[in-house]
């Protein structure tokens, strides 16, 4: 993850582009996190450094072109144990 760049940009309320710029191409994400303090219990917040902190998480257990084009923090947390702390400490 260390060459790759992020840039978030909010497209709603809830709705998060993220874009991982690597040596071989740009890849995105659409993020949802409209529920992001219900699903978090008030750790993490709907903005654009907790969708930072998911993406350098999510970018920690799989290569950006493997991920889906769009994803709920409701999933990740699902699918991931301790993603709600991880995130918290990434996003600082």
């Amino acid at each position: 993850m260390a060459e790759e760049k992020i840039d978030v940009e909010m497209q709603d309320t809830g709705e998060f582009l993220a874009r991982m710029h690597t040596a071989t191409g740009t890849d995105e994400i659409v993020l949802m996190f409209d529920d992001a303090e219900d699903v978090s219990d008030g750790v993490l917040d709907n903005d654009e450094a907790t969708v930072r902190a998911t993406v350098e998480f999510l970018l920690s257990h799989q290569p950006s072109g493997d991920l889906p084009d769009r994803i709920d923090l409701v999933d990740i947390a699902a699918a991931y144990d301790g993603a709600i702390e991880s995130i918290s400490k990434l996003r600082g």
